[in-house]
C-alpha cells in the first residue's frame, strides 16, 4: 500500500559518522534504500569521538546530516538540548534512535512525549557487553546499562541487528510483534565496488612486498579475538606452507593490540612473515583481497561477538576471496559451512589454520565458496532488500498498514 506523502523520520545518533561505521553503514544505508515517495529523513548525531565534524551539516546520499555544535560528553545537557531544537525543524512523526546509549538516547527519551521512539540495538551494549571492553568510567557503564535495559519496554518498536540481540530485547520487556529483525547489509553501490574485477593485485603485492607465497588476509579493529591468536594461526599454516604470509588491514583504537601481536611474532621469528596495511581506504579492500588466497575473521565466544552482526564480513563475501570465520553469532547466519564459506569451530587457532591449509590446498573448492559467498551476499543481504523489513516497522508504528 502507497504512502499518500512522504512521513518524516528522524535519525537520532550518538557518535560521529567517521571513524566508526555504525551510523553510515547501518542508519544512512537504510534511509538511502527506501523510496523517497514514501519517507524523508534527518539525521542528527553528536561528533563527540570526531569533534572535527562539530557543527558541520552536509548531504549524503540524499539524507541530510546534522552534528551538534557541542561535542564534549561532559557538556551533554548542552548536545542533547541542541539536538532537540534542531530536530523541531524537521517536525518528525516518528524517531528512529540508533543505539539506546549516550546523548541520542537522552535526546529521544525527551522527543518521545510527542513523537513515536524505534531503537535499534546493534550491539551489547550494557553490563556484558560494551561496558566491559568500551573503557568507559564507572558512572558511564551505570548509565549506559539502565539506558539499554529501559528501553526495550518503552520504544515503539525496536529494530535489531542480530538474534542474539532479539532475544535480548524480549527478556527486557519488548513486545514481541514490536521486535523487527534487521541484519546488516551492504549497499548495492557498495557491493558493485567490492565485487569488482581487480587489476591491481601484481601491483598490492610488490607495493606490500608480499612475496611469492600464498597470504592470508585479516580485515580488522582487533576487538573480536585475542590478538596473539592470529600468530598461533600464522604459525600452524606455515608448517605446511613455509612461506606464507600475514596481512594485517585495519588498526585497533589504541595501538596495544598491535603491540601484542608483533611481540608475539617476534618471539615466534615470523616478524618477517607479516605485513601491516593500517587502515585502507574503501577503494581498496577489492585489491587488497585479490592480492591474498584466503581472509580470516576469528571471534572469541562471548556476548559482544554473538550479538554482533559483521559489516566486514559481508565485505569480505562481496569481494569474492574465501573466508575462515569462527562459528559464532550471526556469522553462522551469512556463511554456510563448506558452501559459502568455512565456519571453525570453536576452540584452539589450530581449527582455523587447518581450514584456512585446506583451501590453500584445494583452490578450486576456494574460488566456488568465494562465487557462492558473493550470490549469498547479493540475493540475500544487500539493503535495498532489506530495507522493506525496516518499512514494516515503520508502518506498524505509524499504522499505515
Amino acid at each position: 500500500m502507497p504512502i499518500e506523502s512522504p512521513r518524516r523520520v528522524l535519525m537520532l545518533g550518538t557518535f560521529g559518522l567517521r571513524p566508526k561505521a555504525t551510523l553510515r553503514s547501518r542508519a544512512l544505508a537504510m534511509a538511502q534504500a527506501l523510496p523517497s515517495s514514501d519517507w524523508t529523513f534527518r539525521l542528527i548525531t553528536t561528533p563527540w569521538d570526531y569533534p572535527q565534524d562539530a557543527g558541520k551539516c552536509w548531504v549524503e546520499g540524499g539524507v541530510p546530516v546534522v552534528n551538534t555544535n557541542v561535542t564534549n560528553p561532559i557538556a551533554f545537557p548542552f548536545a542533547t538540548t541542541e539536538m532537540i531544537r534542531r530536530s523541531r525543524h524537521m517536525q518528525p512523526e516518528l524517531i528512529h534512535l540508533f543505539k539506546p546509549k549516550g546523548f541520542g538516547d537522552i535526546a529521544a527519551r525527551r522527543l518521545r512525549r510527542r513523537t513515536p521512539v524505534i531503537v535499534d540495538m546493534d550491539d551489547w551494549e550494557g553490563d556484558g557487553g560494551w561496558n566491559e571492553i568500551g573503557g568507559y568510567i564507572r558512572i558511564q557503564r551505570r548509565i549506559f546499562d539502565w539506558q539499554e535495559r529501559t528501553w526495550p519496554r518503552q520504544a515503539a518498536a525496536v529494530t535489531v541487528a542480530s538474534r542474539e540481540l532479539e532475544h535480548r530485547a524480549l527478556a527486557l520487556g519488548a513486545q514481541p510483534h514490536r521486535v523487527h529483525y534487521i541484519p546488516n547489509g551492504l549497499t548495492g553501490a557498495r557491493f558493485d565496488l567490492l565485487s569488482r574485477r581487480s587489476s591491481e593485485a601484481s601491483r598490492i603485492q610488490q607495493r606490500l612486498d608480499l612475496g611469492d607465497g600464498p597470504v592470508i588476509l585479516l580485515y580488522t579493529r582487533f576487538i573480536e579475538f585475542e590478538p596473539a591468536m592470529v600468530v598461533s594461526v600464522l604459525i600452524e599454516v606455515r608448517k605446511s606452507f613455509p612461506t606464507a604470509m600475514l596481512l594485517i588491514v585495519g588498526a585497533s583504537a589504541d595501538g596495544l593490540a598491535e603491540i601484542t601481536v608483533r611481540v608475539a611474532a617476534q618471539q615466534a621469528g615470523l616478524s618477517e612473515a607479516i605485513r601491516w596495511h593500517g587502515w585502507a581506504d574503501p577503494a581498496e579492500i577489492p585489491d587488497l583481497a585479490a592480492a591474498s588466497a584466503v581472509a580470516i575473521h576469528p571471534f572469541d565466544d562471548n556476548l559482544v561477538n554473538r550479538a554482533k552482526c559483521s559489516v566486514k564480513l559481508l565485505e569480505l563475501m562481496a569481494t569474492g576471496i574465501p573466508v575462515v570465520t569462527t562459528n559464532v553469532g550471526e556469522n553462522a547466519s551469512f556463511i554456510q559451512d563448506g558452501i559459502s564459506g568455512i565456519l571453525a569451530p570453536l576452540g584452539e587457532p589450530t581449527l582455523i589454520a587447518q581450514a584456512v591449509v585446506r583451501l590453500l590446498i584445494d583452490r578450486a573448492f576456494g574460488r566456488e565458496l568465494g562465487r557462492s559467498a558473493q550470490q549469498n551476499v547479493k540475493t540475500h543481504y544487500l539493503w535495498e532488500q532489506l530495507a522493506g523489513r525496516v518499512a514494516d516497522a515503520y508502518r506498524e508504528v505509524l499504522d499505515l498498514q
